[in-house]
């Protein structure tokens, strides 16, 4: 009985003041709505963002693991000195050599298959330092955003970039905070190589560390970035052409712990010097 009465006097309300209702309760849900979109429009954003850009890029979810496999090979190899670095790599081929004496850059392509770019970077303080300084890049504005991490170490800067992943972004947390993460997630989309989604590791060798991004199981490219050598950063890019010549792990390691910093009076100028069992072939 009680609900047909308040039908009946639902009923017995005017039309002008059903519509005016109406309004008032539009207008209600439109107040809440906007209080939401201010209290939780942004942490939304950052939210769809991380997970758009993870379907872009799916590498970006990967985070580094420590390096398992420690084993080095024993190959015959190729012993080369650039920039006042020299390394070892285990092939013997006739190769071809380019050098970038003004860029720290040498390439290498081997007969065999194998490809190697040394880079020195010009800016040893970071990939976040070096991204904001260079004017080229025009950047400078996200000096704001990354903070304290500029004034980290070359190592930590690159272990913040590879770490983030869109489960560490915390949408609804402290604002700057999270669009930090965005900004870095981003820049990891762009800053690491293709081999990213196949893994990446660290790893921990006597006077450098770094990581590697790109398992040589399932990639045909591995990017190592070595930290430590007297405070020197290093990276160092291993391809192969083709699906007949793959990278092994234990080749990789053979890089890595061979690689050090050559004594000022024995480092020579920015030209290669390369004592070799294998072959240089100039273009």
């Amino acid at each position: 009985m009680g609900w047909l009465i308040h039908v009946s006097a639902w009923e017995r309300v005017s039309p002008g003041r059903r519509v005016l209702g109406a309004f008032v309760r539009v207008a209600i849900w439109l107040a809440l709505l906007i209080v939401l979109v201010e209290l939780f429009g942004p942490p939304i954003a950052i939210f769809t963002t991380a997970r758009w850009e993870a379907r872009r890029f799916p590498g970006v979810k990967v985070s580094p693991q420590p390096l398992a496999d420690y084993s080095v090979s024993d190959a015959p190899g190729t012993v080369m000195s650039y920039f006042g670095y020299s390394f070892e790599v285990p092939w013997t081929a006739t190769f071809k050599e380019k050098v970038f004496g003004k860029d720290g850059l040498a390439q290498l392509q081997f007969e065999s298959g194998q490809g190697v770019t040394f880079i020195v970077p010009a800016n040893q303080n970071g990939l976040f330092a070096e991204v904001v300084t260079d004017k080229s890049m025009h950047m400078k504005s996200l000096e704001i955003v990354l903070g304290d991490l500029m004034n980290r170490s070359a190592y930590d800067q690159y272990a913040a970039l590879l770490k983030t992943t869109p489960l560490t972004i915390r949408s609804f947390g402290p604002r700057a905070e999270a669009v930090r993460g965005i900004t870095l997630l981003t820049m990891k989309a762009i800053a690491t190589g293709p081999g990213l989604e196949t893994g990446v590791f660290s790893f921990e060798l006597s006077g450098k560390r770094g990581f590697q991004v790109g398992d040589p199981r399932k990639s045909r490219r591995a990017d190592l970035e070595v930290f430590g050598m007297g405070g020197h950063h290093v990276e160092i890019i291993c391809v192969t052409s083709g699906d007949s010549v793959k990278l092994s792990q234990p080749e990789l390691n053979r890089i890595l712990t061979s690689l050090h910093a050559m004594p000022i009076e024995s480092s020579g100028s920015t030209h290669a010097q390369v004592t070799a069992r294998g072959t240089k072939r100039s273009d």
